[in-house]
């Protein structure tokens, strides 16, 4: 076999296992996505509150600078008001279940962390 025929090949064996390590780490998430169950509250590294994610409700956290509303609809996540004056947590919009996003609110020191 030629030498240019091995290279072709050993670069199509690498392109093989990266693909299926790529797939393998989708659906190991994808299962771990079924498995979450609640969104923690954090003020500075400490849990205050634990929110079902399954459970669509609307709840009000009193923080640093105020109140925080956090709204949950069928699976996904967001604030709709806080006290503080960026605001920027609000902007983050919604965040489904499973996702590695956290919603982060810096003058108030919380964050939103599905656990």
């Amino acid at each position: 076999m030629e030498k240019k025929h091995k290279e072709y090949i050993v670069i199509g064996v690498l392109l093989l296992a990266a693909v299926a390590a790529f797939v393998g780490v989708r659906i190991m998430t994808n299962n771990n996505a079924a498995n979450i169950t609640k969104v923690e509250v954090r003020y500075k590294d400490e849990v205050i509150k634990e929110i079902d994610i399954n459970k669509n409700a609307e709840y009000v956290i009193d923080v640093e600078l105020g109140h925080m509303t956090i709204v949950v609809e069928n699976g996904q996540y967001y604030v709709t008001e806080v006290d503080c004056p960026d605001k920027i947590c609000e902007k983050f919009g919604k965040v489904s279940k499973g996702s590695e996003v956290l919603i982060a609110c810096l003058p108030n020191n919380i964050v939103l962390v599905q656990g």
